[in-house]
């Protein structure tokens, strides 16, 4: 069955990161990609442009002329169309061609925050990771890679929901054949001491992230992560620290890594809210980040599981 992703495209420095994410994306994935651009919608109210009709027909002419650009940049291998949608809002916008198209994400670029690619979020990011009801894919700044996806990353903490993460993050693996690394974050006001016993960490840490999918995700979860790790095609990071900055720093990253994430405890089933933790991760993170609604995956929490 074929997906459909949305890139929303702007003929700029974001938009070709988020077209790139969305190649990269896209690629081995049976997956079509739609290209919008957002035009301003004509209303009185607006006060953007002139209201010529001379003008408009260059308007929209130059959209189209970006959106041809951009799609002959998008390689043969992913099946891919332009649209030119009007909105009084970009996000707004965004949001309404993902509904008409049967999108299942929408992806956008994340404006550049100084040092090492991490995202500073502009209104339209904003706007959707605070209320867009399917998963976001934000692209850092500067992303070239072409795709495919090599490794997923799921990103979890010590509270329910989790289950929308893991379970999108499961999938994700079986559908493309890549690793999936479980990452358990937890904050601590005193790092651990080190344990000289690599191979007994790594056990330990393996048994202590299946218990927190099990305790913040369910059972059956659990069971599908230990599979994959039995078979090695899974791995598992408890990632600590005082702070979210200081347990990201354990971390490494691959170029052709993504990292998901849920939403906000405050998430209103269905929507997105990206919630503080998440938001100090972005700082940190310079490999896309996809975001997930709560109740995403549909599945039963950790309670109804028991």
């Amino acid at each position: 069955m074929t997906r459909h992703l949305l890139v929303g495209y702007q003929a700029t420095s974001t938009g070709r990161d988020a077209l790139n994410l969305g190649i990269a994306l896209a690629r081995e994935q049976d997956a079509h990609l739609h290209v919008v651009i957002i035009a301003p919608q004509d209303s009185a109210y607006a006060g953007i442009y002139p209201h010529d009709r001379g003008y408009v027909s260059i308007l929209e002419q130059q959209l189209g002329t970006w959106l041809d650009e951009a799609l002959a940049s998008v390689p043969g291998d992913v099946p891919a169309t332009g649209h030119v949608i009007t909105a009084e809002a970009d996000a707004e916008g965004l949001l309404a061609a993902a509904g008409q198209l049967g999108c299942s994400m929408i992806v956008i670029g994340g404006r550049s925050g100084g040092l090492l690619r991490r995202y500073r979020l502009g209104s339209v990011a904003t706007t959707l990771l605070h209320a867009a009801p399917l998963p976001v894919a934000l692209a850092p700044a500067g992303y070239q890679h072409s795709g495919p996806v090599g490794r997923l990353t799921i990103m979890f903490g010590p509270r329910p929901g989790a289950v929308d993460v893991v379970g999108l993050g499961i999938r994700a693996a079986h559908r493309r054949s890549i690793p999936l690394r479980l990452v358990s974050l937890v904050l601590l006001d005193q790092p651990p001491a080190p344990d000289a016993d690599t191979d007994d960490r790594s056990s330990r840490h393996d048994q202590e992230v299946l218990d927190s999918v099990t305790r913040y995700a369910n059972r059956r979860l659990a069971e599908e992560a230990a599979e994959l790790l039995k078979h090695g095609l899974a791995s598992t990071v408890v990632s600590t620290g005082r702070t979210v900055d200081h347990a990201m720093d354990e971390l490494d990253w691959q170029s052709d890594e993504v990292v998901v994430v849920g939403s906000s405890r405050l998430a209103t089933r269905g929507r997105l809210f990206l919630g503080s933790t998440a938001a100090r991760m972005l700082r940190t993170v310079h490999v896309p980040v996809v975001v997930v609604p709560a109740g995403h995956t549909g599945a039963p929490t950790a309670e109804s599981d028991h």
